[in-house]
């Protein structure tokens, strides 16, 4: 099956897009080197993002490497080894700052993690709404092996994800856990898929959310993401006011007139 996930391998270090419906597909290309994330990636994943969030007609993205082996194997060493402080901090802040971005969405991303998630590629993928797996995927911070620490938002991600125990063990032992371990304990929900079914199993998943009414998935996002970081009684306000205004929209009205005449509802682009 031609199209996301298996297409050609690219090693020139870019990003490649591609839209099939009302998702985009973002793909790292660097196979030669596991598509590891150096500046210019992090560069042009920044500006897809943009370009993302200025194109309404886009209601999910996925995130993914080329090939079959790595989704992504981490921050490229070469352009960290020799840095002073201050030069890494530079360039560390500016490889967060993408992160956040990706965070803060408007549309739901999926990482779809076709291999290895590794330091830097398993904090891209912590940064997307949510992880989907195929059955080779391994996840991991070997950091501190070799002298480092994650420092694109893995430690506070991490931490919010699986909770201050795995999140500890995971860091400061370096150690790689499979697919299944982490359905297991809580970092996928839904259980990984062999390789040769992952990528219509991903394409099907984005089509279906895609398919939703794209302001309410915007709104239901922006509660979600309060929840880890908002009190209870804050968090709760937020969303009664968030699904307010959702059932005073016109994307409710067409919604309920389509479940009362038994049929799909068709929404129009996005308009947050």
């Amino acid at each position: 099956m031609n199209g996301p996930l298996t297409s050609t391998d690219v090693d020139d270090g870019t990003l490649g897009e591609q839209d099939v419906g009302s998702v985009r597909w973002l793909t790292i290309s660097r196979a030669s080197v596991h598509n590891a994330l150096n500046g210019s990636v992090l560069e042009e994943l920044s500006a897809a993002l943009d370009r993302v969030e200025s194109t309404p007609s886009v209601r999910a993205v996925v995130v993914t490497g080329s090939g079959s082996r790595a989704f992504s194997a981490g921050a490229d060493l070469d352009e960290l080894e020799g840095l002073d402080a201050a030069a890494a901090y530079q360039v560390l802040e500016s490889g967060g700052r993408v992160m956040r971005k990706l965070d803060k969405l408007p549309v739901p991303v999926i990482a779809a993690v076709n291999g290895l998630a590794l330091g830097g590629g398993f904090e891209l993928a912590l940064a997307c709404t949510f992880m989907v797996a195929s059955t080779n995927a391994q996840f991991g911070f070997p950091e501190t092996g070799l002298g480092l620490m994650p420092g694109y938002g893995g430690t506070q991600r991490l931490v919010r994800q699986l909770g201050d125990q795995a999140a500890r063990a995971m860091i400061l032992t370096g150690s790689r856990i499979d697919a299944t371990t982490a359905r297991e304990i809580g970092l996928l929900f839904l259980p990984p898929k062999p390789t040769d079914e992952f990528a219509s199993f991903v394409r099907e998943l984005a089509t279906r959310i895609a398919s939703c009414g794209p302001d309410a998935t915007s709104r239901a996002l922006e509660a979600l993401r309060l929840a880890g970081d908002v009190p209870l009684e804050a968090g709760l306000k937020a969303e009664t006011l968030l699904a307010s205004v959702c059932v005073g929209s016109n994307e409710a009205a067409v919604g309920i007139r389509a479940f009362r005449q038994r049929r799909q509802p068709e929404f129009t682009s996005r308009s947050m």
